[in-house]
């Protein structure tokens, strides 16, 4: 089947309203598949579903607009060195092609983040489609059986993936293999705000990407623009520094930023030069910059505080 190509994305609490919908799409599409039912879950407020969108790690697979699919990405109260991958669901219209396979592997990469080494995931022998499904996405399974809470002759099979495939590794790319990242974390996802800047395609630009498997979870760009407190020094200025927010926190911004101050040290640059989000600052103090004095500003593009960060590529690289 070939049609529009789908996205996929991390949920985020302003997406309750659309978790909500397609949740009830599921329950009510494939109801022996899931442990909750549709009567169950209609009967939530909306602020109940704003919590579930605050508390839950999902993610929305979604073609012109419309959200045809979910995922959760979560740990297992009885155990928890695991991760599980909970309440997929692909509409009929958007079966065949590849948005399950691209839901699965956006968990599979946030599992991998974690520091584990298979997803697992329960899945009812009344749907034997998405039993087939599993198992040609590279899903086994490992031999236990639970019974559903709310109906004991729903019979659930444990499946396990491995993802050796999902290493963290860091790679130069063209500049718009990064542009779906940069709008989501940096420009709130919203649709018209242009993430393309004039230097992208210049031979002296540098563009980054970290991936999960084939997933880009940061972005990092770098431009050959003298520091402007030091105007003589080579340089080059990092500008859209992104993580995807399922994957924050696990140190791959620092580990991206490691590996590439060392190719630009190879380069000759001396100096690496940033705008940062005042709300980045720990993070960037952490990984060995520096904060120009009396440099706060307010970003004319986004309105928020920044100021003036500088990385010294003289000295003797911060351990990571």
């Amino acid at each position: 089947m070939s049609g529009p190509t789908p996205r996929v994305r991390p949920g985020l609490v302003s997406d309750a309203l659309a978790l909500r919908a397609i949740r009830l799409e599921a329950l009510a599409d494939t109801p022996d598949a899931f442990g909750e039912t549709y009567e169950e879950c209609a009967g939530w407020t909306d602020e109940q579903w704003a919590l579930k969108a605050r508390a839950w790690n999902f993610y929305l697979a979604e073609i012109d607009g419309r959200v045809v699919g979910m995922a959760r990405g979560e740990s297992h109260d009885g155990r928890p060195d695991t991760r599980w991958l909970f309440a997929m669901y692909v509409a009929p219209e958007a079966r065949g092609g590849e948005t399950a396979r691209l839901l699965v592997d956006m968990v599979s990469a946030w599992a991998a983040s974690q520091g584990v080494d298979a997803l697992y995931l329960y899945v009812a022998t009344a749907v034997p489609r998405a039993h087939a499904f599993y198992a040609k996405v590279g899903f086994v399974e490992t031999g236990p059986t639970l019974t559903m809470h709310r109906d004991e002759s729903l019979v659930c099979q444990e499946m396990r993936r491995d993802l050796t495939d999902f290493i963290f590794h860091v790679h130069r790319v063209e500049p718009a293999i990064l542009y779906e990242l940069r709008r989501r974390v940096l420009r709130g996802d919203n649709p018209l705000a242009d993430v393309t800047n004039p230097g992208d395609n210049l031979e002296t630009s540098l563009h980054y990407g970290g991936f999960i498997g084939e997933r880009a979870v940061v972005s990092a760009s770098f431009y050959e623009v003298p520091a402007p407190f030091a105007p003589d020094a080579p340089a080059y200025q990092l500008r859209y520094m992104a993580t995807d927010y399922d994957v924050q926190g696990q140190g791959l911004g620092s580990r991206l930023l490691a590996q590439v101050l060392d190719d630009l040290r190879r380069r000759g640059a001396t100096r690496v030069w940033a705008n940062a989000r005042t709300s980045a600052i720990d993070f960037y103090i952490a990984t060995g910059w520096s904060v120009l004095e009396n440099s706060l500003f307010v970003s004319a593009e986004t309105e928020i505080d920044h100021v003036v960060i500088h990385y010294d590529l003289d000295r003797k690289p911060t351990p990571h």
